[in-house]
Formats: structure tokens, sequence, C-alpha cells
């Protein structure tokens, strides 16, 4: 049994990892995304892709999905999880190397686009916000997860300026990505805020378990939170994150 075998098969079991955040993203966003019937191809990109699991999620419900990412390590941990160790054909799941600025340039139209987590990264999130909707077929839908610039935080985190890979805004509010979105010629169709008080209050032992020790803290204070996250909010009155379906109207 070769040690890569056994990395993989840890990784699968812990996956989508210990992020609270994230393993609530997993578990909640796929429900507002489209099922391809049968015979139909759907196809859907997951822009800013990290590790595959949304990309994964949209491919469970019969989609065809390319997932794309700036960072080359995020791409091969991904082609090696899902195409390699899962066997899923490159075909029905792939993932590229690709800068979001230049969606457009990936000549394709897509029914679905997944953007998690990634516009407070980028400087110019209009511009790239009017390449989704140019890439989106007419009533294609556009499900953007992004921090909540109210919550304490996001607010108190500090910037990156210069786009080096940190956040470079504090993140958006339900109004400021209607803002965003409506001029672009997207009509926002669903809101959701996601991460409550005792799911952060782990994720913060988590981070710093990690810090301390390693991996291992990380999964001891993971596991930790287990019998209470069920307990965190469902409506947070500030909560970590918000979710918006957009719909592209023409």
């Amino acid at each position: 049994m070769s040690c890569g075998w056994v990395r993989e098969r840890v990784k699968w079991w812990l996956f989508p990892g210990v992020n609270l955040h994230a393993r609530q993203r997993m578990q909640i966003l796929p429900s507002y995304f489209g099922v391809a019937k049968p015979g139909e191809e759907r196809l859907v990109l997951d822009a800013g892709c990290g590790n595959g699991m949304l990309s994964y999620a949209s491919w469970e419900r019969g989609n065809r999905v390319v997932g794309i990412s700036i960072k080359a390590n995020e791409v091969a941990g991904c082609r090696r999880l899902f195409n390699g160790y899962l066997g899923i054909p490159d075909d029905k799941l792939s993932f590229r190397e690709w800068n979001l600025y230049e969606v457009e340039k990936l000549g394709l139209q897509f029914d679905e686009i997944i953007c998690s987590e990634v516009l407070e990264h980028l400087v110019r999130d209009a511009e790239v916000c009017r390449g989704f909707r140019n890439s989106l077929k007419p009533g294609g839908v556009l499900h953007l997860c992004v921090p909540n610039s109210e919550h304490p935080d996001h607010a108190a985190k500090e910037l990156d300026r210069q786009e080096q890979g940190g956040h470079v805004r504090s993140g958006y509010t339900i109004d400021s990505c209607r803002i965003l979105l409506e001029p672009l010629g997207f009509g926002i169709e669903a809101t959701r805020g996601l991460g409550g008080p005792i799911r952060q209050g782990f994720c913060r032992r988590i981070i710093r378990g990690e810090e301390a020790i390693g991996m291992a803290g990380g999964v001891f204070f993971f596991l930790l939170s287990l019998p209470f996250v069920w307990s965190d909010s469902k409506t947070p009155v500030v909560p970590y994150s918000v979710y918006v379906k957009a719909v592209r109207n023409y």
C-alpha cells in the first residue's frame, strides 16, 4: 500500500476538510444548484474551485463541470483526488489553471457559475462579474458566496490592497451584492446568511490548534466541535458569509 494512496484515503475521509464554514457551504449551497435531467447536458463553471468540493457537488447532480483556479497546486490536487483517486472522467469533471479575469477566454457558455469565497480576493470585482454574466447562457445562474463585511472578524481583518492572495475588501452584504450585480444584468432570486457564532467560535479553535501542533491539532478541535455545531443558528443575526443566487436577465 503506497503512502500516496493512504494520503488520498485520509484526505477523502476528512473531505472537504476541518473548516466548519466550508463544510456548511458544501452542505447548503448545492441545494440551490441545478440538476441535469436524463439525457440533458448542463455545463457548470466553478470559478475559484479551491479543493473542488462544490465542483464535485455539482457533478453529483449530473452536470458537466469545469473547475478553474489560478493556483497550480489546487488544480493538481483536484485532478489527483477526483480524476485519479475517485476515477471521475476528465470530460465530466475537469480542472484547469485559469485566471478569473479571463473567464470569457474559455470560450464556453455555462448554465451555472459557482463563485464561492473568491470575489473578496479580487480588486476588479465588477469586471469579473461582467465576465461571468457574458459567459452565462440567458437565464443562467450565478451562485455567489462571499464574506459578510458586517461580521466583526472580517471587518477587523487587515486588507491586501495589492491583490497578493488576501482579502482586498472586508466582504459584502446582500445589499452591496445587489448593487454590484444588478447593473450588470443580473436579477437576485434568493439570498441566505451562513455561519453562526458557535461555528465561528470552533473555527477559531481549529485554526489555533493547527498553528500550535499542525493538522492533528485542527482535527482534535474539529472532532470536539461535532456535538455542538448542529445547534448553531440556521438564521444568524450577523452571518459569517452571505449567499446570493443571481440570474442573468438578458
